[in-house]
Order: C-alpha cells, then structure tokens, then sequence
C-alpha cells in the first residue's frame, strides 16, 4: 500500500489577507521630502548588547571650512553601550528594538547626500571619554536646557564640540559648563525614562533634516536624547563611569563615583 501527499500554494484574496496576522523581518518603505529621496530598510528585531571599543573617530577626512584633515568630528575612547552590575555580575544591555539603515539621495541629480543608522525604540546607558562630539547630547545642566559648546566661554554648536553647558548661559567653567571629558556615561532615553525614537548616527554631505530629532549638520552627527542631568558646581564636576569589563584593569572601564 502506498499513500502520496500533494500540496500546492494557494493565492490568497483580499478578504483572507486582511484576515492574515503576521510580523515581517525586513520592511522597505520610501519618502519624498522636498528634493531628497529617503528610503529605510527596517528589521523587525530585538537587540540586547553590551559591547565594549578602544577608540573611535569620525569624520576627519574631509574639508568642514577649516580644512582638510584638519581635526575630526567625533573623538572618543572607552566607548560602550550597556553596563555591569558589579554588586550582582549581571550585565545591564543597552537595548534596541527594530534597527534601520537609512539613506538620502537628492531627487534631481540621483546623488547620494546622507546615510544614518537608527532604532524604532533605544534605551540603555552609553559610556566614554568624549574629546569631541558632533551633533546634540539632550541633557540638561543645573536641571535647564543644554547645548553643546565650541570650548568653554565659546559659542554653541553642533560640530566638533568640547564642551556642554547650559543653553542660555555662557559657558562659564565650573559653573554653568562643563567639558564633554567630564561627560563619561549617558542614559539614552525620552525624558521619561522610556526608550527613545530619536538615538541615531549619520553621515551627511550638507545639512539634513531627517524627519526626527534636530537637523543634521555636514559631516558624522550622533543624536542622543538622554534623561541625564549634571548639577555643575566646579570644573571638576562629572557624572561618572558604570563598569564594562568584570576585573578592573586601571585602562578607564570601571565604576568612577559621580562629582558634584
């Protein structure tokens, strides 16, 4: 005796499509913003990570008005996302829920003018030893409004910053600024506390609005909305560091208490 089992794919109509439930991996959608194309590939995913870089520059090989190769937009060691616990030995993972890439392509001449990572959902705590920083860190000094600051007593700006202060003061040292080298960990979060829609990373050829968060400026920005606060009472006021390796080897990646 023998038994055969055939199946064979059946289309389905438009009523039993819209009876269908179902999460896709990879979503591909596209926008028309005055003369950019942007188009995303979104993957429907959850990411817990805790991962540690020695060192990371960006955007140092182009011409940003003061010269090629003269200086870089983002500066930093000790980089991490995520934590350890140290009293229990868990790790604390920064967490990411449906990550895209993103690019933008001027509709007219077909060139690409900007390229960004992102996430639908961050929250976690991102840590390092910031020399520059390009872009908005969303924190607030003395509980007011932050901006990012050329150096202390300088002016505001997005690019190739040293310093963060309050964004109605005047960058006074100690008082109502303070170096970004002080700035050792950032909780990315909304306001809130909840994970945020607005953590990215990009690269542009000319200042773009990519439709979330502050307008990006020419060259590497990194958006970081963060619920953290710094109350600044001297120059060496900081927010200290959580550990990101279980034995402390003295190279900059174990807990250091917060300065008031």
């Amino acid at each position: 005796m023998s038994h055969h089992a055939t199946a064979q794919l059946q289309a389905l109509d438009d009523a039993q499509m819209e009876q269908t439930v179902g999460q896709a991996y990879i979503e591909m959608d596209s926008r028309l913003e005055g003369t950019e194309k942007f188009s995303r590939i979104t993957f429907g995913q959850n990411v817990k990570i805790q991962a540690n870089a020695d060192s990371l520059t960006l955007g140092g090989n182009y011409d940003n008005g003061l010269g090629l190769g003269t200086g870089t937009d983002f500066n930093a060691t000790n980089i991490s996302l995520g934590y350890i616990d140290t009293a229990t030995g868990a790790i604390v993972p920064f967490e990411f829920t449906n990550p895209y890439i993103e690019w933008a392509v001027n509709d007219v001449t077909n060139d690409m003018v900007g390229f960004r990572i992102g996430f639908e959902d961050a929250k976690g705590i991102l840590q390092g030893n910031f020399a520059n920083f390009s872009g908005n860190i969303g924190m607030t000094i003395n509980g007011n409004p932050a901006s990012l600051f050329t150096t202390a007593g300088g002016s505001i700006t997005n690019n190739r910053a040293t310093y963060i202060g309050e964004t109605a003061g005047s960058c006074t040292d100690g008082s109502d600024c303070v170096s970004l080298a002080n700035v050792q960990s950032l909780s990315v979060a909304d306001s809130d506390g909840t994970g945020t829609a607005d953590f990215f990373l990009s690269f542009q050829k000319q200042s773009l609005d990519w439709g979330q968060g502050p307008v990006a400026t020419k060259g590497f920005f990194m958006n970081v909305p963060t619920n953290t606060n710094l109350d600044v009472t001297t120059t060496g006021s900081s927010t200290g560091r959580l550990a990101t390796e279980f034995i402390d080897r003295g190279i900059g990646r174990w807990n250091v208490t917060a300065t008031p």
